[in-house]
């Protein structure tokens, strides 16, 4: 069998040249996003800014032996803050998770275009529960990768050295990760029958053993995608720094809105690279051996396999 060439930058240029149009579309529709989830967070940040003032304040009045209902109002806030946090949090990973699919779609030929349309109606077809546990598995073992590092931060982050130390660790391990994990709705999508009654950290192992047998691929990719990222946010940095510096208004508060609009722009192009690589790389073959043992078989799920084995 033919080994296929490792998707270069000469096959992204054509990917993104041949989808200029759709891409675009799903930058703008990024764009809008973030502008109404960056309004969002505002209210919610001043929402959860209000309950720990007004628990601040109940917690003076208490310790003068004044008993104050505002503590609990306060306490209130703050929940409802973290609350709306995570739902908002939720969300953007279902818009993600719908711009990743369109994105395939129109890599693969399923569809030409990208609508608004189409986006809300993919949204609400969605499987929001089994997208919701995909969501909580990955950013559940995040956290257990970055635990060790957080405990070794606390314990010896007063040494500026084993700090730094510990934060490019930190930052190889999550990015390492997120690679790893990269290819798991993609796999969700392609078995997504099959995950009836099933655990979705299935996603993120098939994902695993997929980038398993591409490593040298993905890490290629990552360094062709990140290479552009890196330079725009340094330039666009330096010129909200120099914007300081002169204090002018333009650069200091133009360099931030269009470094973030350059970024909302670019993300379709990250999604859908790593589409065009999920794409180039599977074959039927390499679905069933990632996928092979995990399932739970669905007699054991209804418990006629302990049925039979009691005969």
């Amino acid at each position: 069998m033919e080994q296929k060439k490792s998707l270069g930058i000469k096959e992204l240029l054509t990917l993104v040249k041949k989808h200029r149009n759709q891409l675009l579309a799903a930058g703008g529709f990024v764009t809008g996003l973030v502008i109404v989830f960056m309004v969002l967070s505002v209210l919610m940040g001043m929402l959860f800014r209000s309950g720990l003032t007004t628990v601040a304040s109940a917690l003076t009045l208490l310790i003068y032996g004044s008993v104050s209902a505002t503590l609990w109002v306060g306490l209130l806030e703050i929940l409802v803050g973290l609350g709306l946090t995570f739902v908002l949090e939720v969300l953007a990973y279902f818009f993600m998770a719908v711009i990743q699919f369109q994105l395939q779609d129109v890599v693969v030929g399923k569809q030409t275009s990208i609508r608004f349309s189409n986006i809300w109606q993919q949204f609400r077809f969605l499987n929001k529960n089994q997208v919701l546990r995909l969501f909580l598995y990955n950013g559940l073992f995040l956290f257990f990768w970055q635990l060790p590092l957080l405990i070794l931060e606390y314990l010896l982050g007063s040494n500026q050295i084993i700090l730094d130390a510990i934060l490019i660790i930190w930052l190889l391990v999550m990015i390492w990760k997120n690679l790893e994990y990269s290819q798991a709705l993609f796999l969700y999508r392609e078995e997504q029958p099959a995950f009836l009654g099933q655990s979705q950290r299935h996603a993120l192992t098939a994902s695993r053993r997929f980038i398993a047998h591409k490593r040298a691929e993905i890490w290629e990719l990552f360094i062709i995608l990140a290479i552009p990222a890196i330079i725009w946010a340094i330039v666009w940095g330096i010129v909200t720094y120099y914007g300081f510096y002169f204090w002018e208004p333009v650069m200091i508060y133009g360099g931030p809105i269009v470094g973030i609009v350059g970024a909302c722009f670019y993300l379709p192009v990250i999604l859908a690279a790593l589409a065009a690589f999920y794409q180039h790389n599977r074959t039927e073959t390499l679905i069933q051996q990632i996928f092979k043992g995990l399932f739970v078989p669905v007699e054991k799920l209804t418990g006629q396999f302990v049925n039979k084995s009691n005969k």
